[in-house]
């Protein structure tokens, strides 16, 4: 079923949803790329379970009690290699999950991760759709453009380009795409290997084939609640107003 925002669906970034969301983008992520990508590189599906965390179904929430019930949480990520040069790692795509963005055994995973990418020859992206929670960055130089670029504009993208280690540059410049709740997600540049030409990767379009595909408009989403976290009040009404145009909602406003 069509998508009901332009952009993002802040109803996804709940607990209840963000896991089935985050590893369909991230499948149909590698799906696009292998129909973009030039040989000799493709791209692959890899899983991380969330260090300490689990989902109980039966309560409906994150928790951090381990008990032997409740079902691990496992995040997709992607990565691109090259064949012709034993396989190795190209580009990394991260997709942050909420355990990135508050402090905890997965955020300290997730920033040694980032810090072993970074000082490497593979180029990283990172996708944060999510509007709660801590910034993973890098440094304060980063967190001080982002602030800047991204007032008002809640989800972020980074482009974080590999040095080049025939000239011995280190990265350039991380290139990044701040997106406001009522604008379209990007289209943004893939970094392959040196003198590559880059392909394109339409976030949007992406977003619109998993929202089309998944459970949202189906009954598992209860778009008659406020999202998970709650939209601040111009937000909200301008959220009503378009679940109402859909018929999603009747005139009534949002459930407190």
């Amino acid at each position: 079923m069509t998508a009901l925002f332009p952009g993002m669906d802040p109803w996804l970034e709940s607990p209840l949803h963000w896991g089935d969301f985050h590893n369909s983008f991230a499948a149909e992520l590698r799906n696009q790329l292998n129909s973009e990508l030039p040989a000799p590189y493709y791209a692959k599906l890899e899983m991380r379970p969330e260090i300490g965390v689990v989902f109980d179904s039966d309560r409906r929430k994150f928790s951090h009690e381990v008990l032997i019930s409740d079902e691990e949480i496992s995040h997709y990520f992607v990565e691109i290699r090259d064949a012709r040069q034993n396989h190795r790692l190209v580009t990394l795509i991260e997709i942050l999950s909420p355990s990135n963005k508050r402090p905890g055994p997965d955020r300290v995973a997730y920033e040694r991760k980032q810090y072993e990418i970074l000082g490497s020859d593979a180029h990283l992206i990172e996708i944060d759709l999510l509007r709660s929670g801590e910034r993973v960055l890098s440094n304060a130089s980063l967190a001080a453009q982002i602030d800047h670029l991204a007032e008002g504009r809640p989800y972020v993208v980074l482009i974080n380009r590999a040095r080049n280690l025939e000239s011995n540059q280190w990265r350039s410049k991380t290139q990044v795409f701040a997106v406001g709740l009522r604008e379209l997600l990007p289209v943004i540049p893939i970094p392959l290997g040196p003198g590559v030409p880059e392909p394109t990767l339409d976030l949007q379009y992406i977003f619109h084939r998993v929202y089309d595909a998944g459970p949202y408009r189906r009954g598992a989403v209860d778009y008659r609640q406020p999202p998970d976290p709650p939209l601040g009040a111009e937000d909200a009404l301008w959220a009503q107003h378009i679940l109402r145009s859909a018929g999603v909602l009747r005139d009534e406003p949002l459930s407190a």
